[in-house]
């Protein structure tokens, strides 16, 4: 979007080089480093024994782009979770999507217990689409359907960086917004346990997860949902039980039953297939939701769309025609190619490819990925490996489930940090990764690495994202929509 020249709205180039201006003083750089540094240990905001965040300015994105990103994530969610909801039925189509899915024995017990008891709502109410902004348009490159975590975290950042001194110098003269999110999120685990039937006759809250690494994200959830008068508690899935009399519960302080009737599930599928004793259909959680004493949100049901060959769904030649045409068509624009690993033919931009010798020949724009691991393991960037190391690479994916997807040209942006009590650049990758509710847009988390790798888990720093006023003052969604659906129709068809 090109900014009228009679426009008095600075475009978000001028923005950054006014934020990096005000840096440019040592000594505000180096109060704005002692704030961001001392407020997040305060919070809690460390990983990996270093703040979350170790950058001086947010990230400022027009409010309008921030917009047509969230129509665009409603568009690529609603269409990636219909077909993965193909998997929960019977007959031919039902076993063509757990085939490109590359479901585990496990995880087909868990459909086809999902089939028996039925899905209210969507797959995963809790999303998020992690991506990139490319030339003022999203890509978007994986599903996070597993209840992911970030939003409340950059929510957390942004009320730390609008009181350092850069920032309130900053914000005189170019107002500036983050979009809260964690009473939307505490509110959709009431409408969850509505839609489900409101079981146990008031909602009660678990959060349930092994890790603490999120914990300040757990306490400003369960701080709103106290707010809004629900009860709440942190627990692992190891202090779950299930019984006729207390249905699903934990224990108080007390040692007394704390009966659960809304499950907040941040536990992975994965870890809690791997962690959890076997057979995991009797585990207390799946057992008290199977009962109906409970909803869980995200359903077991969400690994379907958590999957990374989900998004092959959209261009397999197998699944054309599953659902709406149009829908796809939309979906297509914003998803680069993705095919599972497997000897082969398949299509390429429409046309037949016999998919392993076509990825050894054309490494370079190619990237592998293991379906079900996150936080970057086992990726493998092939512009960034020896012809090789790529062919082993290849071999290992056939047996192994992994996927192929076409490279997306990471977009990058200088970033100031401290260094030796000076503000100093460099070029950093950031990424756009809206958060949904519901398939509807709320919020968005941005990751910046020096690295390939957008993960905070291999070192990228999490940051805050404002919107600054469009200079077009458009502000409504159907607008955005208008402008959104089908613009880059054949980036990646």
């Amino acid at each position: 979007m090109s900014v009228p020249e009679d426009s008095d709205v600075p475009t978000g180039h001028a923005l950054v080089d006014r934020f990096h201006e005000l840096l440019g003083d040592a000594g505000l750089a180096r109060a704005t480093h002692r704030h961001l540094v001392g407020a997040q240990r305060a919070a809690g905001l460390h990983t990996q024994g270093r703040p979350l965040s170790r950058l001086l300015r947010p990230r400022l994105v027009d409010a309008a782009t921030v917009r047509r990103t969230g129509v665009a994530a409603s568009v690529v969610a609603g269409a990636l979770e219909s077909l993965a909801a193909i998997a929960l039925q019977p007959g031919r189509e039902g076993r063509v999507v757990r085939d490109i899915l590359m479901l585990t024995p496990a995880e087909r017990e868990l459909v086809e217990m999902t089939a028996r008891h039925g899905v209210t709502g969507v797959l995963s109410p809790h999303a998020r689409l992690d991506g990139f902004l490319t030339g003022g348009a999203p890509v978007f490159v994986e599903l996070n359907a597993h209840s992911p975590g970030g939003v409340l975290s950059q929510e957390t950042l942004a009320g730390i960086h609008l009181g350092s001194p850069a920032m309130r110098a900053f914000v005189q003269d170019h107002p500036v917004r983050a979009e809260p999110t964690h009473r939307t999120m505490a509110s959709s685990l009431i409408d969850a346990w509505e839609r489900g039937g409101r079981p146990g006759g008031v909602p009660r809250v678990a959060i349930v997860d092994w890790e603490d690494g999120l914990a300040w994200e757990f306490r400003s959830l369960a701080a709103e949902l106290r707010r809004q008068r629900v009860p709440v508690v942190v627990c692992s899935p190891d202090d779950l039980r299930h019984d006729t009399g207390n249905g699903l519960h934990t224990r108080d302080r007390a040692g007394r039953p704390w009966r659960i009737t809304v499950v907040h599930r941040r536990a992975v599928t994965a870890d809690l297939l791997a962690r959890c004793p076997a057979p995991f259909t009797d585990h207390p959680l799946v057992r008290g939701w199977a009962a109906g004493v409970c909803v869980m949100v995200n359903p077991l049901a969400s690994l379907l769309a958590h999957k990374k060959s989900v998004l092959a769904l959209l261009s397999d030649p197998r699944t054309a025609g599953l659902i709406d045409p149009g829908q796809v068509a939309v979906a297509r624009a914003y998803v680069p190619w993705t095919r599972r690993v497997e000897p082969g033919i398949t299509t390429f931009r429409d046309r037949e490819v016999d998919l392993l010798p076509f990825a050894r020949r054309h490494r370079e724009e190619l990237v592998l990925k293991p379906n079900d691991d996150y936080g970057g393991t086992g990726v493998v960037c092939g512009w960034r490996t020896a012809g090789e190391e790529w062919d082993d690479a290849l071999e290992r994916a056939v047996a192994s489930p992994y996927v192929l997807q076409e490279r997306v040209p990471l977009p990058t942006a200088l970033y100031p940090r401290l260094s030796d009590g000076r503000m100093r650049l460099s070029a950093c990758g950031e990424s756009t990764d809206p958060y949904l509710y519901d398939q509807r847009a709320a919020g968005v988390i941005c990751r910046v690495s020096g690295t390939a790798l957008l993960n905070v888990r291999t070192g990228a720093d999490l940051v805050p994202v404002f919107a600054y006023r469009s200079p077009d003052g458009g502000s409504g969604a159907s607008s955005a929509r208008e402008r959104t659906v089908g613009s880059p129709a054949a980036r990646h068809s």
